[in-house]
């Protein structure tokens, strides 16, 4: 897959209700050519602050900067080598994971050292050439599009996803509950983290969006396949789900990343 075959655009909102904007976006793209051969890296991931106040905006920061360095160092520069043939898909779905592990050992750390009660939840999704490579941990999710088809390839980390698993609340309950807020594992949360990992071949026409709950809350699945459908592109598909989900009443913050293989 060219660099010139894949489309990205992202967007970000406060909401309508919360001061500040505590959610943080990555997108991160390279490509490297010989001749007629040549690869191509993207890393995309949204992370969803929580704590409060400066918590959760400097947690969701901290966790995106570490995760790009160690892909960066991992990956990316071995992907770049066009012999590297040895990036097997055990290899990287590690490399990822452990990325995301780093991730959480930094703001684990830096809860403790500043006494800051602060944590994020994390969805990436690492594309090298014509497979996306996703990590999750948290209620922040990723989504294919595939044809008319709108999968989710994530299981959220939250207490309503756990009683929806054991029949006790209907998935539609889901956006009304009570505690709908609560999370069962995020980074910051402890020193060990368990992570969800997953592996999508992409084909031509397929998207991925990777959203905090600040969208899926506000804006059902059936829309957001609506909106991925029949947006002329991925920028304009993120900016058209923000609109939506504010519309909605906007009532977390909002952000969203959205991947487009070309027709």
């Amino acid at each position: 897959m060219a660099l010139a075959a894949v489309q990205s655009g992202k967007a970000s909102h406060k909401g309508t209700v919360r001061p500040l904007n505590e959610d943080g976006l990555l997108s991160l793209e390279l490509s490297s050519a010989a001749g007629t051969e040549g690869r191509f890296f993207g890393l995309y991931a949204v992370a969803d602050g929580v704590g409060g106040c400066e918590g959760g905006e400097i947690a969701s920061r901290l966790a995106l900067q570490v995760l790009a360095e160690s892909i960066i160092d991992s990956l990316l520069l071995p992907a770049l080598q066009l012999s590297s043939a040895n990036l097997t898909r055990q290899l990287v779905l590690q490399r990822l994971e452990d990325a995301v592990k780093k991730a959480n050992n930094e703001v684990c750390f830096y809860g403790y050292e500043k006494d800051i009660d602060m944590g994020t939840t994390l969805a990436a999704a690492l594309v090298l050439d014509s497979t996306a490579y996703i990590a999750n941990v948290g209620d922040s999710r990723v989504y294919l599009l595939n044809g008319e088809q709108t999968r989710r390839i994530t299981t959220d980390h939250s207490l309503v996803a756990s009683l929806v698993a054991a029949g006790e609340i209907t998935p539609e309950e889901v956006y009304t509950h009570p505690r709908r807020n609560i999370i069962t594992r995020c980074l910051g949360m402890q020193p060990d983290i368990e992570v969800d990992t997953f592996t999508e071949e992409l084909k031509s026409g397929d998207s991925l969006l990777i959203c905090s709950d600040g969208l899926w809350e506000m804006v059902r699945d059936d829309k957001i396949s609506e909106v991925l459908r029949q947006s002329p592109g991925p920028q304009s598909a993120c900016d058209q789900l923000v609109e939506v989900a504010n519309q909605n009443g906007g009532v977390d913050n909002i952000s969203a990343v959205v991947v487009k293989v070309a027709q």
